[in-house]
């Protein structure tokens, strides 16, 4: 069950806001206007010398501004430490102050990276820029630790405001790996907290004396993201030697001499082409042999780790300074099932089914004889992937796992070419960003051509354990048993009488590559993108939608014929054809929007994202998550019940009067409600 980019809005937060939907037209109790006069919000931070833990109250700490700090001390204008008599003070002024906190979660247009800015007032700049405050030595330091919290008091609640448990189900699997995460305090609406590095700061002298700070962090899981990584330039098979000074690590390198060192004890052994099973896991392996034999015979030896594998590599290697993890395994991360999808260009990805007389031979014409349009032109040609592999560790359904009543696939198992990875790396650096997100997002996009986009990729924050990053496929929105079901949020008061919305925008623009959207009806006959062909049925009568569902059994059965006389190619000519590779990713594009003979089924499965844009601002509030489903009252019919809005991006910021807002970005997936 995918609860990271299908989910349902905790029960929680709906009934808040249903509530303040109602406060002050069908509620007016002293509770309902307490909440509309009383939402002044405190934020507080504090600075840290090492990564804070969930007892931050036995950590040092330093640097503390807001909070509760503002109501004493140098704070009062009278008393024998108040700024009127301090003699530390001569301009009489009060100490820094915040003034201005903006926290961006999971926001797509950032590459999915958690960020925050903060703005300090410095009244008296002489004394707290390097005088006892030291604003100065503690902000202005890149790298410097900070936790972030703004709290609302409790009369800006109108429930009881803990988060139902009803998040991630592998969030039980995360936290037993984080076991410092302080879930009590992230399960209030009323309080949202935030942990970070800094990154950059600035500040500015204006002319009544007073400066203006800024500084700049990402989350604490996100600075791992941005280490960077290196490539050197020894030859495959030589060890590593010594590294380059300006290196964290060599990635490839490393994963090189590591492969090559397991590769040798098999050879002691006898056995070439093998198939290596990482101790008590399913998916950290290891394959090598000779990838194919029909085509070309004389076919090098090809090393390949599976990205669960490539993933705990980078863990090991590059984070133990950081403290983050990346997780891309069978527990986490899931693909929808295609029955019949496999790799555009498999000596480089591969989906490999395992070592199993039903799913060994996946490049075949692999359409039953009563069902095809015409016959192969040489009857069931097999390219077999490493038919040579003598040990297969792997004992369940490799990349695929079809069960009873669900079947999916395990991104974590798709295999990588290690030249392949070499080459990401190179190409990054000649960019000047070798970082892991970098290397991350050029992976994605290599898996996503491969796939005909079935699987695309993409490195988040967990979204209740700060030092959780996901590397997921946002694709993958099935919800199996138990559907999420969107909750409807009152927007526009002339619908129903309750609205929490400050601001609200919907924008449509048709970018390049759904251009052909502009044919309407007809642009399922002007390209293969999934947008694009469910485009007529969406805005399609009952009458026409019946034609295009035959049309669309069409189409599918032609995509899939297509597809099997491609891995007849595939198997004659796998590598280094260009046409072949090209021709395969269409090809694969089109299988995986008509995989199914039914339309409604694909578009359930599929819930591509269309190209729209939805924001809307509301109250200060936690507990939105990264895929959440909503739709809105008071939108055009036809919206509601073709689109459902997914959460692709959370901004919270608070003003200088103590204004915290909550502002939500969404696309809408297609889902058709018949």
């Amino acid at each position: 069950m995918s609860t990271i980019f299908y989910s349902q809005v905790n029960k929680t937060v709906q009934k808040e806001l249903i509530a303040r939907g109602t406060a002050g037209t069908t509620n007016r109790t002293t509770a309902a206007i307490d909440y509309m006069v009383s939402k002044i919000a405190n934020v507080l931070i504090e600075a840290y010398d090492t990564k804070p833990t969930a007892d931050t109250k036995a950590m040092p700490k330093f640097g503390t501004l807001g909070g509760t700090t503002v109501r004493a001390g140098a704070y009062m204008p009278s008393g024998e430490t108040g700024f009127l008599n301090d003699k530390l003070r001569p301009a009489n002024r009060i100490p820094p102050v915040i003034t201005g906190l903006s926290i961006a979660i999971n926001d797509q247009s950032k590459s999915y990276i958690n960020k925050a800015s903060v703005t300090i007032l410095v009244p008296d700049a002489t004394t707290d820029m390097d005088g006892d405050f030291g604003m100065e030595a503690i902000y202005c330091k890149p790298g410097r630790y900070v936790k972030i919290a703004i709290i609302h008091p409790a009369s800006a609640l109108l429930t009881e405001g803990i988060l139902e448990d009803d998040g991630l189900p592998s969030t039980d699997f995360l936290k037993t790996l984080y076991p410092n995460t302080d879930a009590t305090s992230l399960r209030k609406i009323n309080e949202l907290y935030f942990q970070g590095r800094i990154t950059t700061f600035s500040y500015t002298y204006n002319s009544d004396g007073t400066l203006e700070l800024t500084f700049e962090l990402i989350g604490t899981s996100n600075t791992y993201a941005d280490i960077l990584v290196y490539v050197d330039n020894k030859p495959s098979d030589t060890p590593t030697g010594t590294q380059p000074t300006n290196q964290v690590t060599s990635l490839y390198t490393s994963l090189s001499d590591e492969v090559n060192a397991i590769k040798k004890t098999y050879e002691e052994k006898g056995i070439n082409d093998f198939e290596h099973l990482v101790a008590n896991t399913t998916d950290q392996s290891i394959l090598v042999g000779k990838p194919y034999v029909i085509g070309n015979i004389n076919s090098s030896t090809t090393r390949m780790v599976s990205l669960g594998y490539l993933i705990q590599h980078i863990n090991t290697k590059l984070t133990t300074a950081v403290g983050a993890r990346i997780h891309c395994d069978d527990v986490v991360c899931k693909s929808n099932y295609y029955e019949r999808l496999v790799s555009a260009t498999p000596c480089k990805i591969l989906l490999w089914r395992g070592k199993t007389d039903l799913l060994h031979d996946t490049y075949k014409f692999d359409i039953p004889a009563k069902d095809r349009l015409t016959p192969p032109t040489t009857p069931d040609v097999s390219l077999q992937m490493f038919p040579n592999i003598k040990k297969a560790d792997i004992k369940t359904d490799g990349f695929s796992v079809v069960a009873e009543n669900s079947s999916y696939s395990l991104p974590s198992r798709i295999y990588i070419d290690l030249e392949l990875i070499r080459t990401l790396i190179e190409k990054i650096e000649t960019k000047k960003n070798p970082s892991i997100n970098n290397f991350l997002i050029e992976l994605s996009r290599e898996i996503a051509e491969n796939t005909g986009n079935a699987i695309i990729m993409a490195l988040i924050q967990h979204p209740t354990i700060f030092d959780a990053l996901i590397y997921y496929d946002t694709n993958y929105v099935t919800t199996g048993n138990a559907p999420a079901l969107e909750f409807v949020l009152p927007v526009f008061a002339t619908k129903t009488g309750a609205s929490v919305v400050r601001e609200f925008s919907l924008t449509s623009n048709v970018p390049n590559s759904v251009k052909n959207m502009v044919f309407g009806i007809d642009s399922n006959k002007t390209g293969t993108q999934r947008v694009t062909t469910y485009n007529p049925y969406i805005y399609a009568d009952a009458e026409t939608r019946i034609q295009l569902a035959k049309d669309w059994e069409l189409e599918h059965h032609q995509a899939v014929y297509a597809l099997a006389e491609q891995k007849e190619k595939i198997a004659k000519k796998p590598e280094n054809d260009e046409q072949i590779i090209k021709d395969s990713k269409q090809i694969l594009e089109k299988y995986v929007t008509y995989f199914t003979d039914d339309i409604v089924k694909s578009i359930g499965n599929n819930k591509s994202i269309f190209p729209m844009d939805l924001e809307f601002t509301i109250d200060g509030i936690n507990g939105f998550k990264f895929g959440d489903v909503l739709n809105f009252n008071g939108l055009p019919k036809r919206y509601t019940d073709s689109f459902v809005f997914t959460v692709l991006g959370i901004e919270h910021t608070v003003s200088n009067e103590g204004e915290w807002t909550t502002k939500i970005k969404c696309n809408p997936r297609i889902r058709i409600k018949e």
